[in-house]
């Protein structure tokens, strides 16, 4: 059965592949840069383009020594540090990679909405005697139909039959430990430890710091985005005056 671009994982390769940009910053300063230049004009994310900028710089100083006799030191600590970056950096990119790709996959789902909701069409009208059929059944089976169109668009034959309004989504801010493990990726570990970082944190900014606080992937944090808000911080207790020792 086919799934929904939303649902998909990525493969290992496909990651693999993606950060292959940091080939380039492991070679050293003199080629750094290139890498950080690509994840800034693709992203377009302004920390990229500042390691970029830094990182040419650094390196072309340290080509000419202009350090002097510390230029070996100084290309070391350059070196390491353009590696913790782009570390730094990469969780980010895959996830604004993925979030195109699932957009554009998306973009597909309508035709084959279409096409799968023509044969519905034709035989939409049951008959008298499946009709009483329907009335003794407990529940209604899906029509073959109708398994054809759950495919096309990556449901299964338990969300046909299902009726019920979605629930709303969970707000990470006031959310306990037990309701943050029923979301997509989530478990009792990920949600205590989410808990904790709330707590030393004075609250989540978004959906995205709570995913990377409880250790989610970035795929994974894509598909939480619509079973989960955040709510705005809690402002801490204000104070007027001044505290005076008597």
């Amino acid at each position: 059965m086919s799934t929904s671009p939303r649902d998909a994982v990525p493969t290992w390769g496909w990651m693999l592949g993606v950060s292959s940009w940091l080939v380039p910053v492991f070679f050293g300063p003199g080629f750094a840069w290139i890498g950080f230049l690509i994840v800034g004009a693709v992203s377009r994310r302004r920390a990229a383009f500042i390691a970029g900028i830094a990182s040419g710089v650094l390196g072309f100083t340290v080509a000419i020594e202009l350090w002097g006799g510390f230029s070996a030191v100084v290309g070391a600590i350059v070196h390491l540090a353009g590696i913790v970056v782009a570390l730094a950096l990469n969780p980010a990119w895959l996830r604004t990679l993925w979030e195109r790709r699932v957009a554009r996959a998306s973009k597909a789902r309508p035709a084959a909405w279409r096409r799968a909701e023509e044969p519905v069409a034709a035989s939409a009208r049951p008959s008298r005697r499946s009709r009483r059929g329907s009335k003794r059944a407990s529940k209604p089976a899906p029509q073959p139909q109708q398994n054809r169109l759950a495919e096309a668009v990556g449901a299964t034959s338990a969300d046909l039959l299902q009726t019920s309004e979605p629930s709303e989504p969970v707000d990470v801010q006031t959310a306990s430990a037990d309701e943050m493990a029923e979301l997509p990726g989530m478990n009792r570990t990920k949600a205590r430890r989410a808990v904790r970082a709330r707590t030393t944190q004075g609250g989540f900014v978004s959906v995205e710091q709570f995913g990377e606080a409880a250790g989610l992937q970035p795929h994974e944090i894509v598909r939480l985005r619509t079973a989960a808000t955040c709510s705005p911080r809690p402002r801490g207790e204000r104070r007027f005056g001044r505290r005076v020792d008597i």
